[in-house]
Parts: C-alpha cells; structure tokens; sequence
C-alpha cells in the first residue's frame, strides 16, 4: 500500500548532482584565481590566501590536472582563509572539485563556505541552502539537514517541495510525532491558500503514522488523505488502514466496511468475507446479497465458489421475508416503550435500503432510549448519506464519541467530499 521509503518527497541524487553545477555559472565555468592579486575582482583577498590558492585553482583547472592531489592541498586553501571574499572563493574551488571528484563531502563543504561567507547573490541563497539540505541528508546528517532546507524555504525556495524533505529530516531521526506536526502545518498552510496538497505527503504521512504505531495520527492522517487526496486510491489506503485498527469491535467494523463498499476501497475475498459474517445473511440478508454480487464482480468470488452457493442459499430463504416483515417491525417499534425495538428496525430497513425508513427508526430509538447511542447516531448518518443530505449526515456524526468517533469520522470526511 505504501511507498517503500521517503523519496517521494525529496530530489532524487541525480537532480542534485545536475543542480550542483551552479558552481560552473558562479565562476564562469572554470575555477577563478590565477592571477589573483591583479584582478579587481580579488583586491579584498589576502594576500596568503592568494598564495595557498593559486597552485590548487592551477591544479583544478588544468586538463588532466591532478585532483587528487588538488584535493589534499585544499585544507591548507581554506585554513588560509581570512575575509568573506577568501572564504566564498575558497569554497568555489572546493564545490567545483567536490564536482569533478563526486564528492558530496566537497561540495557540502564548498557551498557552507559560501553562504557563510556572505558573499552569495540573495537571489542564489535559497538554491544553495537547497543544496546544502539535500548533501546533509543524504549523509544522515539530519539536523544540519533541517536547518539548511528551512532556511532555503525562507529565502523563498520552493521548487521540489523541500517541506517535504524537512519532514523526512524528522522521521530520519525517529522524530515520528515531530515530523508529522511539521508536515501537517504545512498542508494547513497550503488548504488555507487554497494550494494543491502533494498526494505524496499525505500518503507518506499515513505510513510513518501507521508503520510507528501512532493510532491517534494513523486516524488523524487517513482522514487528511480522504479529505485533501485526489489519488483514485485514497479511499482504498486510508480504509483499509482504519479497518486494521477496528477489527475488534465488529458492529463498528461493518459501518466501516459499508464505507469501503461504497468507496470502492474493497480489494479481496477477506474483506468481503468479513461483511458477510459481520452482517451476517440471517438477519441481513439483502445487504448480504449486495455484497456477494459486488464480490463476483470484483472477481474475489464466482458464483460456483461453495462459500458463495452456502451465503446464497440463505440470502434466497431470507431476502423476501426480511423486506415483508420490516413495516410490522417499525409499526410495532413505535409501540414499543424501549428504543432497542426501533433500533433493530432501523437495521432492517437499513440492510434493505430503505434510508427514509431507517433515518425515523434510528431517530425514534435515541428518543427513546436504551442504545448503544453512538452506533445509532453512526447509521442515523449513514442513512442521511443514502439519502444525499450530507450536511444532515455531517452535523449527525459530529455527535458520535468515544471508540465509534473514528468510523465516524471517516464517514464525515465522505459526507464533505461529496457535499
């Protein structure tokens, strides 16, 4: 269901090693410096820098030049280093030769030397941040990582979603909780601009939260993903992930697993095996029969399977018979002095999609009393959302507390998105 890692959300090496050749149009394509001390370009260098720099930009610019030895001259080049102008030219030469050897470490260092010399063009400071983030974290560097993309978000950067690669910088440390508050704030930040959210995020948000453990955030996250998705496969990932976290309380387990028919987010024979025997054919047959002819269609069963003939010839003794007795149900419910009897017929006319039927019993067994009000108040909405009165059904799973409030919302999430 899930990505295998965080990639997603972050640059992929390739794309940073081509970004890195900045450096060549920040110095003209080749290392500056070999006639340091006549340019005006280098008249704030010092003068022992100039004469640790030379032979080392020689060295790197020649064809052929030896760059490893290059490479263990450039400490001396950057201990040399005395004003802001040494230290951005400095760290040219070491992101340019961190360049020709591929060499992350040389070209984290090159564009650290840079930024902190000061001398970076504003309008290039985002882009080297960016830079920067993407070298630190590749190297597990997760802290520095996160320090250098914020500050590239705040220089404006925004190109690759580098909020998504902080997020990361967070969960690489097992900063889980941390790192989906951060991600979380920025989908708030974009809803309220009225931005697209990146699918990835919302999926990769669901994962840490479901692979970590966190059930709170797994449920707050699968309703992010349905809420601000727009991947055919949403209601797919987030149900299911809530249908693992309610197995035990099955009557809530079926008001879910009506969701997921109704989403399309059933996708084998087990779960359509579950709503069979949760809903069981001898007290909801037609339902049951709904969800046997959505199985044979998804090709989870054939109608020669012996579990499908076993349902099917119950649902057969059953169907007519629960249709003709649910009028007498509700006549007699209302009679009744408890609101168990109202309830049931709810049921019935629930299972038999009969809405208008069930939104009176549900109705009449909470005025009544005597529920299980939150599962009442549960399929009080699902009833109102059959019926295409989804501020109705809204308002009504608002109500809904306690262990039943996660199915319940996911039911409102529904609601919202086709209202």
């Amino acid at each position: 269901m899930f990505p295998k890692t965080g990639n997603a959300c972050r640059k992929s090496r390739g794309g940073l090693s081509s970004a890195l050749a900045l450096a060549l149009a920040l110095t003209g394509g080749a290392v500056v410096g070999t006639a340091m001390t006549a340019s005006p370009a280098f008249a704030q260098n010092s003068k022992g820098f100039a004469a640790a720099y030379k032979p080392v930009a020689d060295i790197t610019n020649a064809p052929g030049g030896d760059l490893a030895a290059a490479k263990a001259q450039l400490p001396g080049v950057i201990a040399a280093a005395e004003t802001p102008d040494d230290k951005n030219i400095a760290g040219n030469l070491s992101l340019i030769l961190g360049n020709k050897l591929n060499d992350p470490v040389l070209q984290r260092q090159g564009l650290e030397l840079m930024l902190a010399s000061g001398k970076v063009d504003p309008a290039q400071v985002g882009e080297l941040q960016f830079l920067v983030g993407n070298l630190a974290y590749n190297a597990k560097d997760f802290p520095a990582a996160r320090t250098a993309l914020l500050a590239a978000v705040a220089a404006g950067r925004t190109a690759d979603n580098p909020e998504g690669l902080i997020a990361e910088s967070y969960f690489g440390e097992g900063q889980n909780a941390q790192g989906l508050d951060y991600l979380q704030s920025q989908i708030e930040k974009r809803v309220a601009a009225g931005q697209p959210v990146p699918d990835q995020w919302l999926v990769r948000g669901l994962q840490v939260a479901y692979n970590a453990k966190l059930d709170d955030k797994t449920l707050e996250w699968s309703t992010l993903l349905v809420t601000h998705g727009t991947s055919d496969k949403k209601w797919l990932q987030a149900l299911q992930v809530v249908n693992s976290l309610t197995t035990t309380d099955k009557q809530a387990q079926l008001d879910l697993l009506r969701l997921m028919a109704l989403t399309n987010a059933m996708s084998d024979r087990r779960e359509y095996v579950t709503y069979i025997e949760t809903a069981d054919p001898r007290v909801m047959s037609n339902e049951v029969g709904r969800v046997l002819d959505a199985a044979v269609q998804a090709g989870v069963m054939t109608t020669g399977d012996q579990y499908y003939s076993e349902v099917k010839r119950v649902v057969d003794e059953r169907a007519a018979a629960d249709r003709k007795d649910a009028p007498q149900l509700a006549a007699d419910a209302r009679k009744s002095g408890s609101g168990r009897d109202a309830q049931v017929a709810g049921d019935v006319f629930l299972s038999i999609g009969s809405y208008a039927e069930a939104e009176e019993m549900f109705k009449l067994a909470l005025e009544k009393g005597g529920v299980d009000r939150d599962q009442t108040l549960t399929r009080l909405g699902i009833a109102q959302v059959h019926q295409n009165r989804y501020s109705d059904a809204q308002a009504t799973f608002g109500q809904v507390t306690g262990a039943r409030a996660t199915v319940a919302r996911m039911w409102a999430a529904y609601a919202d998105s086709r209202a």
